[in-house]
């Protein structure tokens, strides 16, 4: 039913109708200089009501369009400028290799292809490589974070009635698995050689050796431990608390902690506060201008990069005779250390911020299953005990 309304000598229409979705929507038009003007064309548009020819979803729309869309709308200015950056690496693949599809005719078979298009790259991505037959082109993690910016588009089209089903849904993603997960942190000799050669002779000119240390005693991000002022420290509770991260790439300073799951405040180790306590002391010996109170800045009044905190690893695997690993792989390895120690998975996945036990568990699969080799072998032998 339409409504029509008379406001400063003019006439005004107005009237609702359902789309496809049952989603209400409002139409309407002013200006008329007379009532029978406006009854006409709400007459016309109850028409399009009943000929079906208003209210129907735009069958015309390219996947593209949709997908930058819907990021404008829900991550620019919700997300780490790094991180919009790798979605919209994502948006320009679909304008690449679906270029003109639209939203309507995606099917679980097309995405299929698209997903394969790009795991094994285009001709000249393989020609650089020099990759053959079966080789693919880009990592599993790259498939996976493509895969995972897509699905949640496509999530909430269907939630949205632009489509009936997730074309997303049982896609077969494979690439390069990378180095094994093995490889990316320290056993526990390993560990001890490093954290004996980092805790010692604390100095203002290698604040980055007591970053390094950090990484090993907290499981933090190297962007974590960067961005730690000494109000941060709780010297009594012997807890850190973890409330942002530090911009790298851009240079801008703090910004927020990587997601929300990510602040968070954990317990620390007597030693860890000791170190610290003495690197404060040689801050305020030197008076540096410090005016963001930052815990790792050095004689010259800056922060390590992860760059060379990753060097100082690397000759410390040359002179310690240890597995080469990264900042990051310092903390795989205290979490790889806890769950050797018995530590539950929950705790250690809250320590490290992760939003859910499901992260930790498929990050660290791999110590999972030695630990269930080893409670099957203690079960086997407990249970041949009864026998006995």
């Amino acid at each position: 039913m339409a409504s029509i309304n008379k406001r400063n000598n003019k006439w005004t229409a107005r009237i609702t109708f359902l789309d496809e979705t049952g989603k209400r929507h409002v139409k309407s038009k002013g200006g008329f200089a007379r009532k029978r003007e406006a009854e006409q064309w709400a007459n016309g548009i109850e028409q399009q009501k009943y000929d079906d020819s208003i209210g129907k979803i735009d069958q015309s729309l390219a996947f593209s369009d949709y997908y930058a869309d819907w990021l404008n709308t829900y991550k620019q200015g919700k997300v780490a400028r790094i991180t919009y950056q790798e979605y919209q690496y994502t948006l320009h693949m679909i304008q690449e290799l679906l270029a003109g599809v639209p939203l309507s005719k995606m099917t679980r078979m097309r995405y299929q292809k698209f997903i394969n298009e790009f795991t094994y790259g285009n001709i000249e991505q393989r020609k650089t490589r020099h990759l053959t037959g079966g080789e693919v082109y880009h990592s599993k993690a790259s498939v996976q974070k493509l895969h995972g910016h897509i699905h949640s588009a496509v999530l909430d089209a269907v939630a949205d009635g632009l489509i009936k089903q997730d074309f997303c849904m049982h896609a077969e993603l494979s690439g390069n698995v990378g180095k094994s997960a093995q490889l990316k942190y320290l056993d526990a000799d390993d560990m001890q050689k490093l954290i004996d050669e980092v805790s010692k002779n604390i100095r203002l000119t290698s604040t980055s050796k007591s970053m390094i240390y950090t990484g090993l005693m907290t499981g933090m991000r190297v962007g974590e431990v960067s961005a730690l002022t000494w109000s941060d420290i709780n010297w009594d509770n012997e807890t850190i608390t973890i409330n942002k991260s530090w911009d790298y790439a851009y240079g801008t300073g703090f910004k927020p902690a990587k997601t929300e799951s990510s602040n968070r405040t954990i317990t620390v180790a007597p030693a860890l506060l000791n170190h610290l306590r003495h690197l404060h002391a040689l801050q305020m010996s030197a008076r540096l201008n410090n005016p963001l109170k930052l815990v790792f800045l050095n004689s010259r009044c800056r922060v390590p990069s992860p760059g060379a905190c990753d060097l100082l690893l690397k000759k410390y695997h040359t002179k310690l005779g240890i597995k080469r690993i990264s900042f990051h792989g310092l903390r795989h390895t205290h979490a790889s250390y806890l769950l050797y120690k018995g530590v539950k998975m929950e705790y250690i996945s809250k320590r490290l911020g992760h939003s859910n036990t499901s992260i930790t568990r498929n990050v660290y699969a791999h110590l999972i299953k030695e630990d269930q080799k080893a409670e099957q072998d203690l079960t086997r032998k407990v249970m041949d005990e009864l026998s006995n």
